[in-house]
């Protein structure tokens, strides 16, 4: 292959599309976590307790009034925050703002920047349901850019309701990445996201560098449910990237893929009342139709993905991989010249490589480095593309990209 002159300067390596997270509790250890402190202030001495997750029940004994703070968060370098939770209220007429309430009770998010002096309510439970879990985001992003930022869960009530917390995360994404696995079936990285919208969901699994999930097999469904399903241990409802948003009663995968296999529950797809476009495995594995909002996305990695930031002749321009499998390894290939087709021993490439990379390792599902673009280039076009060579010996080719040069 042929080398030009074109230089990389391998900068600090980070996760590819990553999310920068001040704050993550999952409240599985001792109670109260590390840096969280609990503020009693009501005559009541019940408060909150930790079961895997943080539990406040209102035990008898007079009116409990207190705080459950988290550890002070540094977000001097956030432009945007975002705080995500998950909870579930029981005896929920027990809350004063409840249409049928029979109590006095109140749950707020609260936030202070100034050590508990004052706070500000950023959310109040208003749920009609009792034992009804639900996962809000709640944009922060007035308190980006200060330090001394603290989180709080308020309870006030008397023999009021019974609240649970857990899965709390502080970041800068509209929507959280609450976990991910590898489906040792097909080597993908699979991602659980927060509850959001089909849109807000598909740009974040765009983002990630994949789709939300196309599914060709009853054993992919039968995987997936078993390993999100109950995440947490607690029930949700799955979005994947199925829908019929184009033409009504015509489903299509969101990722091109074919439609190969479907496990819809009885008398689905339904349309029902209308404007029922998208799809969600529910309990059992089954599919529904549904408004595609209030469910928790699953993002699949088919492909490792390449790109490229703007890139100006004289400056560096950062070039990020995700979508790679754990313990692969990615050798990037440029050219200037060209296009491809191109054979190589790994396949045919749509780059004419005359440059190629070192071997650099997959960091958290990818790779993003640095690299200089010579004065001369201006005008040109960068072409580029990878090959992953995966743990089990085997390779496949990212997606390749395209870039002007200014």
């Amino acid at each position: 292959m042929r080398f030009t002159t074109l230089i990389l300067v391998l900068a600090a390596a980070s996760p590819a599309a990553a999310q920068s997270v001040a704050l993550n509790e999952d409240f599985s250890g001792s109670f109260p976590p590390t840096g969280w402190i609990q503020v009693k202030l009501g005559p009541s001495s019940s408060g909150w307790v930790g079961n895997g997750r943080a539990w406040h029940e209102d035990f008898p004994g007079g009116t409990t009034e207190n705080y459950l703070v988290a550890p002070p968060l540094d977000l001097t370098t956030y432009s945007q925050v975002f705080l995500h939770f998950e909870g579930e209220t029981n005896y929920a007429t027990y809350r004063a703002n409840h249409p049928n309430s029979i109590g006095d009770g109140i749950s707020n998010v609260e936030v202070t920047t100034d050590g508990g002096n004052t706070w500000t309510v950023v959310w109040t439970d208003t749920s009609l349901n009792s034992m009804e879990p639900y996962a809000p985001s709640l944009d922060l992003s007035a308190f980006a850019g200060q330090n001394n930022v603290q989180v709080a869960f308020y309870f006030y009530g008397t023999f009021a309701q019974e609240w649970w917390v857990d899965n709390v995360i502080v970041d800068d994404q509209p929507v959280p990445v609450l976990t991910s696995m590898i489906n040792p079936n097909n080597g993908h990285p699979y991602f659980l996201l927060g509850q959001a919208d089909f849109a807000t969901a598909k740009a974040k699994a765009i983002q990630l560098g994949g789709s939300l999930v196309s599914i060709d097999s009853a054993s992919e469904n039968s995987w997936l449910l078993s390993t999100f399903g109950n995440f947490g241990g607690v029930q949700r409802n799955l979005m994947v990237g199925l829908n019929d948003v184009d033409l009504e009663g015509t489903f299509v995968w969101d990722s091109g893929e074919a439609l190969t296999y479907t496990n819809w529950a009885s008398g689905e797809p339904n349309n029902g009342a209308g404007g029922e476009d998208f799809v969600q495995i529910v309990s059992g594995g089954l599919w529904n139709d549904f408004n595609g909002e209030g469910a928790h996305g699953l993002v699949e990695i088919s492909q490792p993905t390449i790109r490229a930031t703007p890139l100006v002749a004289s400056q560096l321009g950062t070039i990020t991989v995700s979508g790679m499998r754990v313990g692969a390894e990615i050798v990037l290939v440029f050219s200037t010249n060209g296009n491809g087709p191109f054979s190589s021993p790994f396949g045919v490439m749509e780059v004419d490589p005359d440059m190629v990379t070192p071997a650099f390792p997959a960091i958290n599902g990818g790779f993003n480095f640095s690299t200089y673009i010579p004065i001369g280039l201006a005008g040109a076009t960068l072409w580029g593309q990878g090959v992953q060579f995966n743990p089990d010996g085997s390779n496949e080719l990212t997606s390749p990209f395209e870039a002007p040069i200014q």
